[in-house]
């Protein structure tokens, strides 16, 4: 029975570790990276406002910030400055739970669980596509107030992110990170099906 009830904790640890991984690093990248927020300024028209190199130069230095490379010089007001290293400091602990599941997914890797759960996990995540519709309200009544405890995350047109992160391309990078997250996670079921296979 012992050994039952260790099983199933390590197949919970194991489908929680894979599934935040999965999701953490599409979405690290859309942050860390300043080419997301660069390619999404040609969809919308907020950085030809401010001219584009006003917005790639406010993008690198955000980019570098979150990384802890650099300071937001080209970021005016003391509210948007406050929310942003909120945001960093939220990144950060990501950050540090994501090495914790790494380590989690080493220690109970076991493929036959792994195939089966990357499955699920695609099917979960693709579900997250659900808020778009709707994105306006979950963004404004839902996500926000569950991350902070003040209104600092509401932009003006004196914020650099008013900008460069308008909330269309908040609503493109969920969108991404939802696509990537379930690919990578469909591509690990089939790679993991197709080597069970293998005699």
């Amino acid at each position: 029975m012992r050994n039952g009830i260790l099983e199933r904790l390590k197949g919970t640890v194991l489908f929680i570790s894979l599934f935040y991984l999965t999701f953490y690093i599409p979405m690290s990248l859309t942050f860390y990276s300043p080419e997301w927020m660069k390619l999404n300024c040609e969809w919308h028209e907020r950085c030809a406002a401010i001219g584009y190199d006003n917005a790639y130069r406010g993008i690198e230095e955000l980019a570098s910030y979150f990384r802890h490379q650099g300071e937001l010089e080209s970021f005016r007001t003391a509210k948007e400055k406050a929310h942003l290293k909120e945001v960093r400091g939220i990144f950060d602990r990501m950050l540090i739970v994501g090495a914790i599941a790494l380590i989690l997914l080493v220690l109970t890797y076991d493929r036959k669980k792994i195939s089966r759960f990357a499955l699920i996990n695609a099917a979960i995540i693709l579900s997250l596509l659900l808020v778009l519709p709707f994105f306006a309200t979950f963004w404004r009544d839902i996500f926000h107030p569950l991350l902070f405890k003040n209104n600092l995350w509401i932009n003006n047109r004196y914020d650099l992110s008013f900008y460069i992160m308008p909330r269309q391309f908040f609503k493109y990078t969920i969108a991404l990170i939802v696509l990537l997250s379930a690919a990578v996670n469909a591509v690990l079921w089939l790679v993991l099906r197709r080597s069970a296979k293998k005699p």
